[in-house]
């Protein structure tokens, strides 16, 4: 009897649960309906997710869609303990948190700690990251440090984009749906053999929105997008025993500028120059029409060769991209603050591995090289509305005091070269018991170069006035990461397992806006410290009732030290923003999943993340204590549940009903724990009913985001200096329509 595939949450599973069309299926025994087996490369191989000890999350690209998931920032609804949100919108720089660990340095010179791949290459560019998420053949969240296999900076984890590959008959896709705010998204592929020993697949997609936040101003919405993304990739085999992939990838966006939501907090509920926001989050008054630019292009050439007892791979990979994020910052119709955020960057990197088995031993022995050029090009326009009165700084002998009415320009230069070896073993001590260890030694040298001018020709002429002027500034670290581990199966229903594992963030330079005094801005170009965290966790996988039910769970300690935080300091001024180390931080908890089929048709999913976390000891640079406060972005409990219902109509197809409820509780969006950054616990409401016709051929859906509505903040940011707190706020409810082909 056909498969089905679920497309569901049970492919989101935080702890090994993954499911969907691809990478789990469901089918069909004399019981009835069970759960598949999903393979998943988390280990640099192909194994079954179930006998991977490590906590793993797994979609396949037909859960993406089913889901309703075509952007990055999504994922943290269906993965509880993953939060991950834009700070200034599509385009711009990721925030992830994972586990305590994470950065929310919206500055675009520093990746934080959850590594993120795309087809096992490093994107090293954050802003790149959302333009990955199309023609997925898995999504893999790997959870806790991943230092021995994976690249740079993963004390929190790892996020894989894995595309589809050349598939060796013909094949064409297409999905296209239309919804609320005149939002479209077209994605299509490609695929087929070309000559019996080269197959090719190209794939695109292309979104359109009109926005969802209602300018008073003019009477446009704001928030929309406007982006396009490719994929080309050629398979080559060479010979019987030696493959060479070839792919090469673009993006390009045209958006409108994103659109904060202000929030007043000035005396009289005012920002600084007497505006008061409107108390409708989806609506505002603003007086800006820039643009986000983003142009890239890049690509990797992997080679494998198998040869008599192990395999030789090389993965050679090279990525740019020119952007300009455009904030109208205040988020007012006055010329309050406005920011511009710009950057330049190459990135090449190149991984040669080994890996084969002899008698019970795996094992697998690599390097890693890292090479990326950054330029930033970052301008600031405070308080132009009162340059009419000033003429220009608000005391012409240039001394900032006061408003100071300027237009300031920052440019960065950062050159980073990260060299590693590693190394992981599997031993198999019996058949049930297996032993696992791996290293990595990591080298890595940053420097760094940066400048500050204030630019009005009518004041100061074609080369303005500088502030400060910044070279030669060097970070060398190096750092050893570990892990050891110990799992033993019984039998074929369920896994027991234990890990320890050292995890290794490098050290960097302070890419934002410093202060205009050149001597507080040197203290702040003082480069932070590597981070290290050392995690354990104990766990279970297990498949029961004859494999109708999944049940996963996890407990995990991380002992941070030296964690890596961003502030926002207001000073009565200006804020600045100052990059430090914690002296410690520790964050414990649970974890857990459940996947259930309690009769043939019906689907059961819940799976939750439930976590303490704390900074310790930890004194500012600012000398502000905040020792005792929770990490920023990492709740205390979040949990999801699905329920799907199918139901086949003999002939014509299958019909299907969906629903998802997610939950996070209260978030601080700051280190300072400050309750007016802080989003109350809430819930999103999916839900989706869609019919897939008998031939395979077709599916047609209606579906539903937010179903309740909830105004919710996804990322703000402390302005008070300027009278207002600055915040994100996520998509309200979205309907439409969806149609999807496959020949």
């Amino acid at each position: 009897m056909k498969k089905y595939a679920i497309g569901l949450l049970a492919s989101v599973s935080a702890l090994g649960v993954g499911a969907g069309a691809s990478a789990q299926e469901t089918s069909e025994s004399g019981g009835g309906r069970i759960l598949d087996s999903i393979v998943v490369t988390a280990q640099k191989k192909e194994e079954n997710l179930q006998n991977v000890p490590i906590s793993i999350s797994a979609f396949s690209g037909d859960d993406l869609a089913t889901l309703g998931l075509n952007q990055s920032n999504e994922l943290g609804q269906f993965i509880p303990g993953l939060e991950i949100s834009t700070s200034s919108g599509q385009g711009s720089q990721l925030i992830v948190f994972m586990r305590g660990a994470g950065l929310n340095d919206f500055n675009t010179n520093n990746s934080g700690p959850i590594g993120i791949y795309a087809d096992e290459v490093f994107v090293s560019s954050p802003i790149l990251t959302s333009f990955q998420f199309f023609d997925a053949e898995r999504l893999e969240v790997l959870k806790g440090p991943q230092g021995t296999l994976y690249g740079r900076n993963t004390t929190g984890g790892a996020i894989k984009f894995i595309s589809n590959k050349p598939t060796d008959e013909f094949e064409f896709k297409a999905r296209g749906s239309y919804g609320r705010f005149d939002t479209t998204e077209i994605e299509a592929a490609i695929s087929g053999p070309i000559t019996d020993r080269i197959r090719a697949r190209a794939a695109v997609i292309k979104n359109d929105s009109d926005g969802y936040v209602k300018n008073l101003v003019t009477g446009d919405y704001e928030n929309g997008v406007d982006t396009i993304a490719w994929r080309g990739i050629v398979d080559f085999d060479a010979t019987d025993n030696f493959t060479i992939r070839g792919s090469v990838h673009g993006a390009s966006s045209d958006s409108p500028g994103f659109k904060p939501n202000q929030l007043s907090v000035g005396p009289g509920g005012a920002d600084a120059l007497g505006y008061s926001a409107p108390a409708d989050v989806f609506t505002g008054e603003y007086n800006e029409s820039k643009k986000n630019d983003l142009n890239s292009i890049g690509g990797y050439i992997e080679a494998k060769w198998e040869l008599p007892g192990f395999t030789v791979t090389s993965i050679s990979a090279y990525d740019e991209v020119d952007s300009v994020v455009a904030e109208e910052t205040d988020g007012s119709p006055l010329s309050m603050i406005s920011i511009d955020y710009g950057v330049e960057s190459e990135t090449f990197t190149q991984e040669l591995r080994f890996n084969g088995q002899f008698g019970r031993v795996e094992w697998l022995l690599g390097g890693y090289y890292l090479t990326e050029d950054l330029t930033q090009n970052q301008t600031v326009d405070l308080f132009r509305e009162l340059r009419v009165f000033t003429g220009g700084l608000s005391d012409p002998n240039g001394d900032i005091t006061g408003a100071p009415v300027l237009f300031d320009r920052t440019l960065n230069d950062q050159e980073t070269k990260s060299v590693a070896v590693f190394a992981q073993t599997e031993i198999a001590v019996t058949d049930a018991l297996t032993v696992t260890l791996g290293g990595r030694y990591t080298d890595e040298e940053r420097t760094f170069a940066a400048t500050s001018t204030l630019e009005d020709q009518a004041l100061f002429g074609p080369d303005g006035v500088p502030i400060y002027n910044f070279s030669g500034l060097k970070l060398h670290d190096d750092a050893f990461s570990w892990r050891f581990g110990i799992d033993y199966a019984l039998g074929d229903q369920a896994l027991l397992y234990a890990s320890a594992s050292r995890g290794f963030k490098s050290g960097g330079f302070n890419g934002g806006f410093l202060a205009f005094d050149p001597v507080e801005a040197a203290l702040q170009l003082d480069p932070y410290q590597p981070e290290f965290v050392t995690a354990y966790e104990v766990g279970f996988k297990s498949d029961l009732f004859d494999n109708r039910l999944r049940l996963n769970g996890a407990f995990f300690y991380n002992d941070f030290s030296d964690l890596q935080v961003f502030t926002l300091v207001n000073t009565g001024v200006i804020p600045i923003q100052v990059l430090d180390n914690a002296s410690g931080a520790e964050v414990y908890g649970f974890e857990f999943d459940a996947v259930y089929y309690p009769v043939d048709n019906l689907l059961l999913n819940v799976t939750g993340a439930f976590q303490h976390s704390e900074l310790v000891d930890f004194v500012s640079g600012a000398g502000a204590d905040f020792s005792g406060n929770k990490i920023a972005l990492t709740p205390d409990a979040s949990v999801t549940a699905l329920a799907r219902y199918d139901y086949n109509l003999a002939n014509l197809g299958d019909l299907y009903i969906q629903g998802s409820v997610a939950y996070r509780s209260s978030v601080f969006f700051s280190t300072e724990n400050n309750p007016l950054l802080e989003q109350d616990g809430y819930a999103l409401v999916n839900a989706r009913v869609g019919f897939a016709h008998s031939s395979d051929r077709w599916e047609l859906a209606v579906f539903g985001k937010n179903l309740t509505d909830e105004a919710y903040v996804t990322y703000a940011g402390d302005l008070s200096d300027f009278g207002f707190m600055q915040r994100y706020i996520g998509m309200p409810r979205i309907w439409g329509v969806e149609l999807a082909i496959n020949f």
